[in-house]
């Protein structure tokens, strides 16, 4: 099984068994995986599909990554993407404006995209969780009508850039919706675990793997 499990690190979130919740950025290039060294140790995998040949990237992520839990991050001409990594990813994490946030001009086209989504993966046969990455840039106002929007259309989860927006996400949702969380080391990982965090996210430059899980397995 990839990644290092016990059942003190078994996280299960929106019907997906995570082996632990630590996931690290995992890049594809010439049908090869290139990674951080420590990636093998992580609970899943952080997939972001190339702007151009996406439909060849699949085919090379479907022979490479084994029994790793991957999570994908849709960020790209988004609704052809969703498509087509659909059937090969164990979690798919859609980021509507990774640039520039989401502006309140932007929010109605938000809005659409997620309930065409929604109502896309009903023609699948299998179900793959689907969260929603919000931005620095989200007002209050803005959030609010995304965590309805999510709840309502069938959204599983939402993915944040700072334990302080898990906070007001968890106000709002009373704590009813996943949430995976963005950490730069493990004190911050071990925090936002402890405060309800579902499953964190490696920054770039991420410190101190081992000592996370160690910390983990022990409680």
């Amino acid at each position: 099984m990839f990644g290092k499990s016990s059942k003190n690190l078994e996280r299960e979130v929106a019907g997906v068994v995570f082996p632990n919740p630590l996931g690290v950025p995992y890049e594809l290039k010439k049908r090869r995986f290139t990674c951080f060294h420590r990636a093998s140790k992580a609970g899943f995998l952080l997939l972001n599909p190339p702007k151009d040949h996406v439909l060849e990237w699949v085919k090379s992520l479907k022979s490479n990554t084994e029994d790793a839990i991957r999570a994908v991050d849709v960020k790209t001409d988004i609704v052809r993407t969703f498509s087509l990594v659909y059937d090969f990813a164990h979690l798919l994490i859609i980021d509507p404006d990774s640039d520039n946030g989401i502006d309140a001009t932007d929010l109605p086209d938000t809005v659409a995209l997620l309930e065409e989504l929604m109502s896309l993966r009903l023609c699948y046969e299998h179900y793959t969780p689907v969260f929603l990455r919000l931005s620095h840039g989200t007002t209050p106002e803005e959030l609010q009508t995304l965590l309805d929007t999510c709840q309502l259309s069938g959204v599983d989860g939402v993915a944040v850039p700072t334990l302080s927006m898990f906070y007001k996400v968890n106000e709002i949702t009373l704590g009813r919706v996943p949430v995976i969380c963005m950490v730069q080391d493990a004190e911050e990982g071990i925090l936002a675990l402890h405060e309800g965090v579902s499953l964190v996210e490696a920054m770039p430059g991420f410190r101190g793997l081992n000592k996370l899980l160690k910390t983990l397995e022990r409680q």
